[in-house]
This record gives structure tokens, sequence and C-alpha cells, in this order.
């Protein structure tokens, strides 16, 4: 199987073992490894426990580096980076894989699904973000895989619609792509942004193959609670609206945070 699951692990979180344990029961096998920036005896304990090659950053950085490094440890095409908070449904491999083969002819750079928010360990069934999402994502309901330049570009003006831990990049179409090690929250979306921009295709699997968790001491919360995200978002609509529009939908795009309050 030509994919792997990166899990850049962060200090000693509860639920990267269930995160691995989901990961272990997909219904097509594939490749998993962890790597850290923080290493400890938790992580690599449960990294020896279920047989998962273990790696340490010598570069203690970001999550752009943190991200860079687990997948450069991957010797696979295909890496999808699992978010040790999040948990995978059996048939999210098969599903993703079996896109990009169909859209094969497109040139994928990345293939993605939709996914559930889980609060506290309870699904949640509707929000405001999953409603804006889901209107940004139009063109995907339409079209499966998008290959334009300019609709690309148009899902992501906007907001992020594009569930990050979702994602299975192709490390062939993509290139020397890299996360930028400027941003701690939005890095995803100005590597989306940047992808845009090439040529190959954007494939959507609509279906809801990932449980995003959100909790007190997830770092999405955190990036929320002390403004890094406000800013950084700013920063990424203003380079596609410009200042004075980016400030208006800056203020609409931050009525969603409370979808992060647990």
């Amino acid at each position: 199987m030509d994919h792997t699951f990166v899990i850049p692990a962060y200090k000693d979180s509860p639920h990267l073992e269930a995160c691995i344990t989901a990961l272990k029961t997909q219904s097509q096998p594939t490749n998993m490894l962890v790597a850290t920036s923080t290493p400890s005896a938790y992580i690599q304990s449960v990294a020896a426990k279920h047989n998962i090659p273990y790696y340490v950053s010598p570069r203690p950085g970001g999550i752009g580096n943190d991200w860079n490094f687990a997948i450069n440890k991957a010797s696979t095409r295909y890496v999808t980076i699992a978010h040790q908070d999040d948990i995978y449904q059996p048939d999210y491999t098969r599903e993703i894989m079996a896109a990009i083969s169909n859209y094969q002819h497109t040139k994928p750079l990345i293939a993605f699904c939709g996914y559930i928010d889980m609060v506290n360990g309870v699904e949640r069934k509707r929000s405001l973000n999953a409603t804006v999402k889901n209107l940004l994502l139009f063109p995907f309901y339409v079209k499966g895989a998008i290959t334009s330049k300019f609709v690309k570009k148009a899902v992501l003006s906007l907001g992020d619609p594009i569930c990050c831990p979702s994602v299975t990049i192709d490390r062939v179409n993509t290139g020397d792509m890299r996360f930028s090690e400027e941003y701690s929250c939005v890095l995803d979306w100005a590597a989306w942004l940047q992808l845009a921009q090439t040529e190959g295709s954007f494939v959507f699997v609509n279906k809801k193959l990932v449980k995003h968790r959100i909790h007190i001491e997830s770092e999405t919360t955190h990036q929320i609670q002390n403004g890094k995200r406000q800013q950084e978002e700013l920063e990424i609509l203003s380079g596609i609206w410009g200042n004075n529009i980016a400030k208006l939908l800056s203020k609409f795009y931050a009525k969603g945070y409370g979808d992060n309050n647990v």
C-alpha cells in the first residue's frame, strides 16, 4: 500500500492511542509512523506498544516544522497527517485511495473528505462552522474533482472548508510543497491556497470519514483563546481581498469560534 498515516505527536495527548487504534482498524491496510519534537517516554511507549516507527525531530519548532518532518519520514507517495486527537473511520483509506484512483487522469494534488465534530466525546449534529463550510464546498458536490485554478481558489477565498486531518497528499504531484513555519494555526489553509495555483486537481469524497475531536486542551482551542487564530486568518484574507474587506470577513468568520466552546 503506497500510503502512510504520519502522526505528529505533541506532548502526552491522552487521545494518541485511540487515534492509533482506529488507524489499525482500516479496512484497507496501510502504514503508520509517529514523529515528535516533544519526545517523551509516553509517546515512545505507545509507538512501541503498537509496533509503529518512532522518530524524534532534531530541530524542535512549530507545527509546520513538525508536519514537514513527519511527512519527510514517510517513504510512500501518499501521506495523510493524522492529528493525534482525531478518529478515522475504518473505510477512510479505502475511500480516499479509490477516489484518487478514479480521478488519476486529473492529476490529484490532494484528496479529502467530510468530517464530524466530536465535542467532549459527543458527536455534534450541526454548527455554524459546518454549515458555512458545506456552502463553500458546493462546487465539489457538483463535481468530485476540480482542476480549475480559479474554482480551487474560490472555494478557499472566504475561509478554509478543507478539514486538514481528512487530507491525503500526493507527494509526486505536489512536488516540494512544504507547510509554512510562519503560521501556527492557518498553515494548512495557506498550503491549500498555494496548491490551488498548481496544475492538478482537488478531489473530494462526500462522506464523513473523520471524527474531529474538540476539547479544552486542543491546539485549536488554545489558538482561539490567545487570539492567534484570528490574527493569522486576517493575514490570509488580506492577501486575497485586501485589508478593508478582509477585516469585515474576519469579523464574520470569528462568529464561528463559538463552535469550539467546550
